[in-house]
């Protein structure tokens, strides 16, 4: 078999570049005019952004949303209002989050007491077994990204790094964690974000949160 239609692509648009990060930086600094002492100011800059922390815990079976449907012309999801008008009920006031976030979805799932042995409850329990079966951990994950979404998110794109993990519990639901920066760590990104329409309704309603 030949080489890969992908693989010939990459090659073609990233073959040059060096593949450890020693060498790419200094192929950065051969083709581009980097002020060192700039990037070292900016270094500084993005260390000193504070993170903020909000946690959650829901007290509803994890259920995945579905995928999108198709209805009357337009994509719905069945069951998404419903998971929205909760997070609404739990939050006391809409603020949106606009700077790099840090997401982090744990679900409690019942644990299977009729499939196991009491040895195996009690392990579970102690978070040594896990599930692995159904859901799928990233319906999971776009579930709950979706559900904040409006209501503390501006958007699931500004989350970065983002985890979902699955554990069991006698008790079932869902625990998320969301640190977000106090500022942007780059005018990039701050003018990336702040020319979005999405961005400028909410910053007209007040809702940006600071």
């Amino acid at each position: 078999m030949g080489i890969p239609k992908l693989q010939k692509e990459y090659e073609i648009k990233y073959g040059h570049i060096p593949d450890n990060q020693e060498d790419q930086l200094a192929y950065i600094r051969d083709h581009y005019n980097i002020n060192m002492d700039k990037v070292d100011n900016e270094i500084l800059k993005i260390q000193a952004l504070q993170w903020k922390e909000l946690s959650f815990t829901l007290s509803i079976l994890p259920n995945p949303a579905p995928r999108p449907r198709t209805g009357g012309g337009h994509f719905y999801v069945k069951g998404a209002k419903d998971h929205k008008n909760y997070m609404e009920y739990i939050v006391d006031e809409k603020m949106i989050i606009c700077t790099r976030t840090n997401l982090s979805v744990t679900t409690y799932h019942p644990i299977p007491v009729s499939s196991m042995t009491a040895t195996e409850i009690y392990l579970a329990q102690l978070g040594h077994l896990d599930p692995i079966s159904n859901p799928d951990w990233d319906n999971l994950g776009k579930t709950y990204s979706d559900m904040i979404q409006g209501i503390l998110l501006m958007n699931d794109n500004i989350v970065n790094p983002g985890s979902v993990r699955k554990k069991y519990s006698i008790k079932p639901r869902i625990e998320i964690n969301i640190q977000y920066q106090d500022g942007f760590d780059s005018k990039f990104n701050e003018r990336r974000v702040k020319s979005s329409k999405v961005y400028k309704e909410y910053y007209n309603l007040g809702m940006i949160r600071e």
